[in-house]
């Protein structure tokens, strides 16, 4: 089920970007000790006659406009919320690219007061942009950067190629006229401007490098698309996690070409149905592959919907907690996860059939009545969006000292627990956010499904349970068995929830294992 050719994708080596991050910085180097010898005074600056501009003319005012304008003040803060940005909208390998390339900026600021060279004497000596030394020129670095930020954030929107042609063209012209504003302010000799463009060259470089973009998304070289396969996909999506949604939809369409596939079906959940009719329509198509992004409630309905099926789900990361796909090892970065989507390998994973409180559903992740369900019932929707999981850490704080229910569960018949309890949790995967591991012993095709008992009674209760979270052992207050059907009963009722979202409340529950019902894409082994 995946795209032709994928038996025999590699990773290709990366030795472009080391080359030019070497190349550059050797010709850094080679030019410094040319300025600082005196070589570069004698020679390089004497081809630029001075600039004759006054100080307080219109002329004037203006180049010092531009100047304050491309400060590298501002070219920081400019890419450092790029880099905020690309975070947030799950481009990690871009956001981390433009964060080395924020940090150039005070890296360079280092080495100008190392090397300490001082401003040729004009006009603007008072000006800003004649503070601290003149060698490597900060403008001129600072722009080169911002050029290379701005081409590479125009190459990860998956912008037309005239569009990239464009935003290159209006870069070339902004580094020319930043070295044309800063000639005409007198604040820079040539040989600054030069050691600028070439100190700016070694960290873009040094970004493309330690970062890992795809080549995709370098400025100089675009990957061919490959030989249709004749294959398509579905896109199920959910309208309200997936940010800038005409960008994500040129992410995919370029990575299907790339890939030889043909243009996915686009289907987008509604407020009422979270993804079964839409991966019900998927199926109808006869598609070879279907991509979720949205929430865990949209993986799950798109999930139930495809087991048993045959046909393969593939995570894109669009909500806060991501589970499934966190547990399978599916990357948060959306290029890698969709490199894994047609990339990678189907890998199975059971599925659980829960019953309680009337509904019938069936999950990958977990489901669980008591604490878990009242924290989700309880989490801040408008908190959420702000600091992500930690809006279930405020809604977890709220439910200490909540008085516990009791249970008697059943696991394959036996009793496995009959007394007070805060929370029963039943589990095909373990992993939760933050690195919390609540079963350890889950495996998403081990055919078996896992619960967890949790008891806590008083402040020394809860805090006793916080600090064995992912532990067993004597005296803890949690206790975690496996087999393939459990059975509750509880003394009221309690609220529950199915991978993360909250169903209602229930006296009663029951679940079963369905041994690997279904498929999903998971990145590739290491050899």
């Amino acid at each position: 089920m995946t795209s032709a050719g994928a038996q025999d994708h590699v990773p290709a080596r990366r030795s472009f970007e080391p080359a030019v991050f070497w190349l550059a910085l050797a010709a850094f180097v080679a030019w410094t000790i040319a300025v600082t010898t005196g070589w570069a005074d004698r020679t390089v600056d004497t081809w630029l006659p001075a600039s004759t501009v006054p100080a307080r003319s219109y002329l004037g005012q203006v180049l010092e406009a531009f100047s304050l304008a491309t400060s590298p003040i501002f070219v920081t803060l400019v890419t450092a919320s790029l880099a905020l940005r690309s975070y947030r909208r799950r481009q990690r390998q871009v956001a981390v690219a433009l964060t080395v390339a924020a940090l150039g900026m005070p890296l360079a600021q280092i080495l100008r007061s190392v090397i300490a060279r001082p401003r040729p004497e004009g006009a603007f000596a008072d000006s800003l942009s004649a503070a601290g030394s003149s060698y490597p020129s900060g403008h001129v670095l600072a722009v080169t950067i911002l050029v290379w930020v701005l081409v590479t954030v125009a190459n990860a929107q998956r912008l037309s190629t005239a569009s990239r042609v464009r935003v290159r063209v209006l870069g070339g012209a902004l580094i020319f006229f930043t070295c044309l504003d800063q000639w005409a302010l007198g604040a820079v000799r040539l040989s600054d401007m030069v050691g600028g463009w070439l100190f700016g060259m070694v960290i873009a470089s040094a970004a493309l490098w330690i970062s890992g973009i795809e080549r995709s998304d370098l400025p100089w070289r675009r990957r061919r698309a490959a030989d249709r396969s004749g294959k398509r996909a579905a896109v199920i999506y959910n309208p309200t996690k997936v940010l800038e949604f005409d960008q994500f939809r040129r992410r995919v369409g370029a990575a299907m070409a790339e890939a030889g596939w043909e243009m996915p079906v686009w289907l987008e959940t509604e407020q009422d149905d979270p993804g079964h009719q839409m991966a019900r329509d998927a199926r109808a198509r006869g598609v070879d592959l279907v991509l979720v992004a949205g929430g865990d409630g949209t993986v799950r309905a798109v999930c139930e919907e495809l087991a048993g099926g045959g046909v393969p789900v593939a995570i894109i990361p669009a909500g806060t907690g991501n589970l499934l796909g966190r547990n399978l090892g599916v990357p948060l970065d959306e290029d890698e996860a969709l490199d894994t989507a047609l990339n990678g390998v189907p890998q199975p994973v059971d599925m659980i059939r829960w019953s309680a409180g009337g509904t019938h559903a069936t999950f990958a992740v977990m489901a669980g009545v008591g604490l878990d369900a009242q924290i989700m019932r309880d989490t801040d929707p408008r908190l959420k969006k702000v600091v992500k999981g930690g809006a279930y850490v405020v809604a977890g704080i709220r439910q200490v000292g909540t008085e516990p229910f009791k249970a008697r569960i059943k696991v394959d018949g036996r009793v496995v627990h009959d007394g007070s309890a805060i929370m029963a949790l039943v589990g095909n995967v373990g992993k939760l956010q933050g690195g919390v591991n609540l079963l350890p012993e889950a495996q998403a095709a081990d055919g078996r499904l896992h619960v967890l008992v949790a008891r806590a009674r008083g402040v020394r209760g809860w805090v006793q349970l916080v600090g064995t979270l992912g532990k067993d052992g004597p005296g803890s207050p949690m206790r975690r068995v496996s087999g393939t059907r459990v059975e509750a009963e509880l003394d009221r009722e309690v609220p529950f929830q199915i991978d993360g979202d909250t169903e209602g409340s229930t006296r009663a529950f029951s679940a079963e294992v369905l041994p690997e019902a279904l498929l999903v894409m998971a990145p590739r082994p290491a050899d």
